[in-house]
């Protein structure tokens, strides 16, 4: 199924086995599939989408011919994101009717998009039927061949001779995969020709929105990541999100050529706390309570989502597969989730305490800004400070972000008051947003612990206290998502049709910190780094097409605390102290760098032989990993990956140390300040000239950011 990267929010997580339902598919002739066209309601949504995004978008946009190849950019990723359809001629061809691009997009008239689309699902026919004949006879794959697996960045192929030999290596390479992973060679080749029988039955489904969807998509994210167009059904799946009533596993999906792939975990949700997901993982089938079993390869994400969700204590099964090493060699492994409720609020704000030499050490997780928040906070601080802490970790990682106001609040009880963040909208209207309240509820010292995944409302908390010399931020650089989206309907109310419109997502103003730089792409730099844990390139705002840029404006003016530089470079070397002797720390910069140089290669070898080595290679890496980490905690080693029960958890080796560093931090506050005991640990001081700022509102007084 031909489909735009939409973004879904659900509820569920899936299972792998080697059997599936029977159920006899209908694989529809060429002749049979649809030949698609724009229908009346699309040309009312199309002028109002346009309408939006060209007046009404934060990003003044120009509808000229350098757009128009953004938008066939965008288009063409969206129906070949591995560029194993089309020829380089071909492309170009298309490009060289941007005319009738402009005209799609000025007029709305959509003739050409739906001509592109409609070649393109033959296309993937005569891929997925290449696939099916390929599977049925024997696969030789003991030749030297090798598979360049992403091809996102790469140019189109020359020839269709070369376009083939793709192919043959695409399906090649899933057959080896299936082989790795314990299967016969005729359980294998079954199992592949069902699969694209199934994606090749799908085809024959697709209607005329998915054309118009992923148009309007292509024309979207053109202008920046976070702009969409929701077609009427993805439009009421967005208000169950929003409305907190969705019944699922929790996870947030997009498409990638043929595969549904987990973008992000709700917090709370049965997907996250199975622990056994994770950003990347793509879901190749689905198993419902019943036993029957979809392959969902190829299918519109819509459909996927329809098999996922369900209602509350039912279970589903997901069937994942995961390139663990950066090879592009998958494995598969099932995960039985039952779905729930999913509510923000089911993951509360919870504090711990922890210890080193001596100092007790507060911590307290947020994974994400619900209403309240601010409320959940305070009790833990004051549930901590009676028991003694010394000093305060938040733990920001993996927080997508949620609501504005929580995001204000909750910064505001670690200072006395000021601005927070600064938003500017369309027109340049810049609006500080300000904690009022006086009262603090924590005055001691605080570090702020964050990752790639830590996204608006968390980087709007982290930058504010770090740029009032109330916190050390370490980890990760985060995210860099800088800017508020809007949804709007696209009906009216004095509209006399019924027919259902869709909505649309887009851009209407950006963040910047009280001292002026943006936190928009280049998201917040912790002042001690711990090892990535994702490859910055494939995750994060730097990381998306047409990314809105950093800048930067005016600062506010504010009072500050302490200089917080003056404390780095101790902090630094004794945390690299630790880190250099640490078993998790090293397992990490090993992990990752033999991630990046996999990547690198961009090949894999589809020679049974050398895959197998490859496969034993990783696991015997593992393996070791594992034991060290084992060794390291006093206990026995394993034997194999197998014995490691599947309910093991291994201490948060870079949570412990955050509590280390916050210890040290401590201490060295407490050498500098001898503060009484009674009297506040830090003085506040003028940081900024007076930089008077307009009170007008923004257009959307309940702001909700997340990093989707």
């Amino acid at each position: 199924m031909l489909r735009v990267k939409a973004k879904l929010i659900l509820g569920a997580v899936l299972l792998c086995t080697a059997s599936w339902a029977e159920a006899k598919l209908s694989v529809p002739s060429l002749e049979e599939l649809p030949v698609l066209s724009q229908e009346p309601q699309h040309q009312l949504a199309c002028s109002r989408t346009a309408n939006y995004f060209i007046r009404a978008h934060y990003k003044t946009v120009e509808i000229n011919d350098r757009f128009a190849d953004n938008v066939i950019d965008r288009y063409l990723s969206f129906l070949d994101f591995n560029k194993s359809l089309y020829t380089q001629d071909e492309a170009d061809e298309i490009h060289k009717n941007r005319s009738r691009i402009l005209r799609a997009l000025n007029f709305c008239d959509l003739s050409y998009p739906y001509e592109i689309y409609n070649d393109a699902l033959r296309r993937r026919f005569a891929k997925y039927s290449f696939f099916v004949d390929f599977a049925k006879a024997p696969i030789d794959v003991t030749t030297h061949e090798s598979l360049e697996y992403d091809r996102k960045d790469s140019p189109y192929f020359k020839s269709a001779a070369e376009l083939r030999a793709q192919w043959v290596a695409e399906i090649k390479n899933e057959y080896v995969n299936q082989l790795l992973n314990d299967k016969s060679d005729a359980e294998a080749r079954k199992r592949l020709v069902r699969r694209y029988e199934a994606a090749l039955s799908k085809l024959a489904q697709t209607n005329s929105e998915d054309v118009f969807s992923t148009f309007e998509n292509a024309f979207a994210s053109a202008i920046d990541p976070h702009t969409s167009y929701l077609s009427p059904v993805d439009s009421e799946s967005f208000n169950e999100d929003i409305n907190l009533s969705l019944e699922g596993i929790g996870a947030v999906l997009t498409s990638e050529d043929e595969y549904t792939v987990i973008n992000g975990l709700m917090p709370g949700s049965p997907a996250e706390l199975s622990k056994k997901l994770k950003a990347k993982d793509k879901i190749v089938g689905v198993r419902q309570e019943d036993g029957s079993y979809d392959d969902i390869i190829g299918w519109r994400l819509t459909d996927v989502v329809k098999k996922i969700k369900g209602p509350k204590g039912t279970k589903v099964t997901l069937e994942i597969e995961r390139d663990g090493s950066g090879s592009g060699s998958a494995k598969t492994f099932a995960v039985e989730l039952t779905r729930d409720k999913i509510r923000l609020q089911d993951r509360e704000a919870k504090g711990e305490i922890k210890e080193y030499q001596g100092n007790k050490i507060g911590v307290i997780s947020i994974k994400s800004f619900y209403t309240d928040l601010h409320k959940d906070i305070k009790r833990e601080i004051d549930k901590l400070l009676k028991d003694g802490i010394k000093a305060l970790v938040i733990d920001l990682r993996s927080n997508g972000g949620g609501l504005l106001p929580e995001a204000i609040m909750s910064t505001g009880l670690f200072i006395d008051e000021g601005p927070v963040v600064q938003v500017r909208d369309a027109i340049g209207n810049v609006v500080p947003q300000s904690d009022e309240d006086v009262s603090v509820a924590y005055q001691g010292p605080l570090v702020v612990l964050i990752n790639r995944l830590s996204a608006s409302s968390s980087e709007i908390m982290a930058a504010a206290l770090r740029d009032y010399g109330r916190a050390l931020i370490i980890g990760d650089n985060s995210f860099g998502k800088g800017t508020v989206q809007q949804n709007r309907p696209l009906a009216r109310v004095y509209d006399f049709s019924n027919t259902e419109l869709g909505s649309i997502h887009y851009t209407i103003a950006k963040f910047y910190r009280i001292t002026g730089g943006s936190t928009q792409l280049k998201g917040v730099s912790p002042d001690i780094a711990f090892p990535p844990q994702v490859d910055d390139s494939e995750i994060g705002e730097s990381s998306e097409p047409y990314a809105l840029p950093w800048d930067k404006i005016k600062p506010t003016s504010y009072k500050g605390y302490l200089n917080i530089d003056a404390y780095v470079p101790d902090l630094t070397s004794k945390h690299q102290s630790r880190a250099k002797d640490d078993v998790a720390f090293q397992i990490l910069r090993e992990d990752m760098q033999r991630y990046l140089e996999r990547k690198a290669k961009k090949v894999l070898p589809i020679n049974l032989v050398e895959r197998r080595q490859m496969k034993q290679e990783d696991d015997a890496f593992r393996l070791k990993s594992i034991n060290l980490r084992l060794e390291d905690m006093g206990k026995a080693p394993i034997k194999a990956l197998d014995d490691l029960p599947e309910d093991f958890e291994f201490p948060d080796a870079l949570l412990n140390e955050a509590a280390a560093i916050a210890s040290d931090f401590a201490d060295a506050i407490a050498i500098k300040l001898y503060p009484a005991e009674d009297t506040p640990i830090f003085t506040r001081f003028s940081l900024s000239s007076s930089n008077p700022q307009s009170d007008e509102l923004l257009h959307d007084t309940k702001l909700q950011i997340g990093a989707n």
